[in-house]
Order: structure tokens, then sequence, then C-alpha cells
């Protein structure tokens, strides 16, 4: 697992500070439902080939996966592709417990032409449905996420 050292400060009144950074932690548990994957502290690209590894051995037990991200810190847009990445091609991923650093890189990316589609399964703060989804372009239209102009109307 990726782990980060972690320096305490120490300042003249003799307090501890806690650490710059928090460890990144991913921990699968065994439920009646099947396995939850359970992250903490901060989920960036650094993270990619340990879910790569946890997608891989879900997927070799015809596991789906479902991520319970409560514990995470700080989550950046590599991060989020990396966790994406355990749902396998074309999956979805069921987010329980979303945190407020996931909650907000959610709302900064919403309306952007990310590829990714966020649903409800509940109220937000309990539980998400993500997807990476492909934004189709047709030839000659720009880049995918391009919109498109008005077709016109054919004559009745």
């Amino acid at each position: 697992m990726h782990q980060l050292h972690e320096h305490h400060a120490e300042h003249s009144d003799g307090a501890h500070h806690p650490p710059l950074a928090t460890p990144f932690r991913a921990l699968v548990r065994w439920s009646a439902t099947g396995p939850v994957v359970v992250l903490s502290g901060e989920v960036d690209l650094c993270c990619a080939e340990q879910l790569g590894a946890l997608r891989d051995l879900l997927q070799r037990h015809g596991q789906r996966a479902v991520v319970d991200t409560s514990e995470v810190a700080f989550m950046d847009v590599g991060g989020l592709r990396a966790l994406l990445a355990l749902a396998g091609d074309g999956g979805s991923l069921l987010v329980l417990r979303p945190s407020a650093a996931v909650l907000r890189l959610l709302d900064l990316l919403a309306g952007t032409a990310t590829g990714l589609s966020v649903v409800r399964a509940g109220p937000r703060e309990e539980a998400l449905v993500l997807r990476e989804t492909t934004v189709a372009s047709d030839e000659g239209h720009g880049p995918p996420g391009t919109p498109r102009a008005p077709r016109p109307r054919r004559g009745r």
C-alpha cells in the first residue's frame, strides 16, 4: 500500500500538530452483500496502481465495486480517474457516504465536459453512482463536448 511518512511538528508549547499530508489507505471489508472498498486519506494519481490492483482482485472474484469515501480528506481529478477505474470499462461505481472533499470535486466538475455521469442513489450525502460516459462528436463538428448548431427544420 502507498504510505506517506508522517511528520509531526512540535512547537515550543509542546503541542503536537497533525501531519501535513494524510496517508492514503484502501481496505476491503466484506459485508452481507459483498465487498466494500473503504478509502481514507488523500486520493490522487499516486493511488492509481493500488486501486488498479483492487479492481483486478474484484474482477477475478466477479464482484462489483462499491466504495466508501467517508474518510477521504482530499481528492483531485487524478484520484477521481483512479477511483473510476475500479468500475472497469463501461461500468458504474456505487460511492457510499461521499466525503465533503469528494462532493466538492464533483461540484467543481459539474457541467463540464469531463465525460462523468453522477446519479444520486438516495440523499447525496449517503450514496452516488459514478459512471464514465463517452462524449460523441459528429464528423466535422468539432471536438467532443462541442455544442452542435441547431439542425435546419424540414419543410412540411
